[in-house]
Formats: structure tokens, C-alpha cells, sequence
């Protein structure tokens, strides 16, 4: 991967940096953000409703590894709302410094707040690229050289409050192959629509499964990306506990299903890590682990469109299916 890396990144710079003559298709600049003067717009992603993490403390290298390279809870605030992540190249000829201080002092003429910001090797522990790593998940550019200029990084997170949701905003500017690359999110807070998923009690799950064979359950929701058991979930827990104590020959797959964001092995991973979480609290309340079988089916078996934020949260459920010998 790293002699690829190196090639691509030497095919870029023999070529002047062809591909990035045209903003991609579909771009565009947030209104609240803009471009600095010059730059190509390289990457443009934007979800309705989506959960984002703000880096408001240096990096550790331990909670780092700890979190498999991304931000966590030691380091970051967990924001959710509408999201932007845009990415820039250029102009050549500009320091990442220069054209941060750029992005800063416009942010700040707009009423942003500094919420943290750092700049070079002080933005980790280990003094290197750790930052970049946990903050970029899809740079075209690969990884080959960016340990070259870790000293080059600034970064900035700031906030807006204003009476239709605060916006809270993140710009990480690093030079590379001779001109600064850019990384923007953006996260509009805004309440998400509830009361869209009906509550399932006992009766209703042992009725579908009589008719179906299976029922949909949407009351057990989870930390994100991690397989802890939300306190709110409890409610369905304990319908799913009178179900199998009423129904005592009931015998169920307890199955896991994500959405299609990540990897497939990961979220095959994921979604049996919190099926087995189910069945340890039903075990935990009094039923036996032999009428439960973990099963995780990852984002293989969709009810809706992965394109939507409304999609993907009917995808991301737990079932139970109808078994004989589970």
C-alpha cells in the first residue's frame, strides 16, 4: 500500500496535478465556510442527518490505538445534525499557515468561537501524523509521504450559536506535494425527527413471529459504532424478556443488521458483537442462553435504501427469528 502511495504521489506530481483542474461534480462550498482563493475542490459529501466527531483536545497515541484510529470520547465531542466534509487542493505557492489563518479569521468575522486549535507536532503526543490519520478516511492522496510534513498541520474547531441549531466547524490544513490540502466539516445541529419508529410490546413481537417468522425491533439502539446497550433501550428488553417467559418453547436468533456505512467484514464484526450483547441481557434477565443464538448480519441484509439517513436507521435493527434448534 505504501509503494502505491508513493506511486500515485509521483504520477501526480510528474503530471502538474491533472485531475484536480475541476471542483468535483456535485460540489459546493458552504455557505458559512467558503474556499480560499484558488483551490479545487476535491471531495464533497453531505448527509441530512449524521453523527460527527469534533476534535477538542491533542491527540494521545492511546486513545488513538484504542479506538482503532479514529476520534473518540477522550479527545472529541460526538455532534450530530446535518453534515458536510469537503476537501481542498491549493493553490500551489501557499502555506497550510497562511491559508488557515485565512479560514480562521473569516470563521471569526462571522461570530465563530475558537473551541480548540493547535498547529504542527502539538497537535499529538507523539508529535506526528497521528491527526491526520484519525481526520482523514478517504484522502485520495494515500499515506506515503504525509509523515514528511507533520509539522505543517494546523487545525481548528469552532462553533456558531444561533437560534436555528448551533454549526460547529473543523478546518485541518496540511502541505502537501507542494501546496496545502484542506479538510472541512461542517455539522448544523438540528432535533432529528422521533416518534418515528413504533414500540413493539410482547404481544405484538409474539404475533409477527407467528405470521412471519421474524420481528423488526428499532427500541434497541446502541452507542455509537461500539456494541454498549443504550439505557433507553431497556423498555423493549424487558417486552422481549416477557415474550420468551410467556412463550416458553420459543426458541430465537437474536440477529444483529447495520447499514452499509464501513466496511463489510467490520460491520459482519460489529453487528455480532451487539447481537451478543442482546443475548447477554436477556441472559442477564432470567433466560436461558440456550433459546438464543447471537447471529451477526451485517449490512447483508438491507429493508431500505443505504442513500438516506432514513434508510440506513430502518437498516440498523435487531431481529429475532423464529428457530428450532438455535
Amino acid at each position: 500500500m505504501r509503494f502505491a502511495a508513493v506511486i500515485s504521489l509521483l504520477l501526480f506530481s510528474m503530471l502538474g496535478f491533472p485531475a484536480l483542474a475541476r471542483d468535483v461534480a456535485g460540489g459546493r462550498d458552504h455557505e458559512l465556510v467558503g474556499r480560499y482563493e484558488g483551490a479545487t475542490m476535491t471531495l464533497y459529501k453531505m448527509r441530512d442527518y449524521e453523527e460527527q466527531r469534533l476534535l477538542v483536545k491533542p491527540i494521545r497515541s492511546a486513545d488513538l490505538r484504542a479506538a482503532g484510529r479514529r476520534l473518540s470520547d477522550a479527545n472529541s465531542l460526538s455532534i450530530s445534525g446535518k453534515a458536510y466534509r469537503i476537501r481542498y487542493q491549493g493553490p500551489a505557492g501557499r502555506s497550510a499557515l497562511e491559508v488557515a489563518r485565512n479560514f480562521h479569521a473569516e470563521l471569526k468575522a462571522k461570530g465563530f468561537e475558537t473551541l480548540f486549535e493547535c498547529r504542527g507536532r502539538d497537535c499529538s503526543d507523539a508529535g506526528g501524523s497521528e491527526l491526520y490519520f484519525a481526520l482523514h478516511d478517504e484522502s485520495p492522496m494515500g499515506t506515503g509521504d504525509i509523515h514528511s510534513s507533520p509539522e505543517s498541520q494546523v487545525f481548528a474547531a469552532m462553533k456558531l450559536v444561533r437560534p436555528q441549531g448551533d454549526v460547529y466547524v473543523s478546518v485541518y490544513v496540511i502541505d502537501f506535494a507542494k501546496m496545502p490540502e484542506v479538510l472541512v466539516d461542517v455539522t448544523e445541529t438540528q432535533p432529528m425527527e422521533n416518534d418515528k419508529i413504533v414500540f413493539i410490546d410482547a404481544a405484538e413481537m409474539e404475533r409477527q413471529i407467528a405470521q412471519n417468522g421474524r420481528v423488526s425491533l428499532y427500541g434497541i439502539l446502541f452507542d455509537f459504532d461500539k456494541a454498549t446497550i443504550k439505557p433507553e433501550s431497556q423498555p423493549t428488553l424487558d417486552e422481549i424478556v416477557s415474550l420468551l417467559k410467556s412463550a416458553t418453547d420459543l426458541k430465537v436468533v437474536v440477529a444483529g443488521h447495520t447499514d452499509a456505512k464501513g466496511g463489510f467484514d467490520y460491520n459482519i464484526d460489529l453487528s455480532t458483537r451487539r447481537a451478543e450483547a442482546v443475548v447477554a441481557a436477556l441472559a442477564r434477565a432470567g433466560i436461558a442462553t440456550a433459546r438464543l443464538k447471537p447471529f451477526g448480519v451485517g449490512m447483508a441484509a438491507p429493508v431500505a435504501s443505504n442513500d438516506s439517513e432514513a434508510g440506513r436507521a430502518k437498516n440498523r435493527r435487531v431481529e429475532l427469528v423464529k428457530a428450532d434448534e438455535p
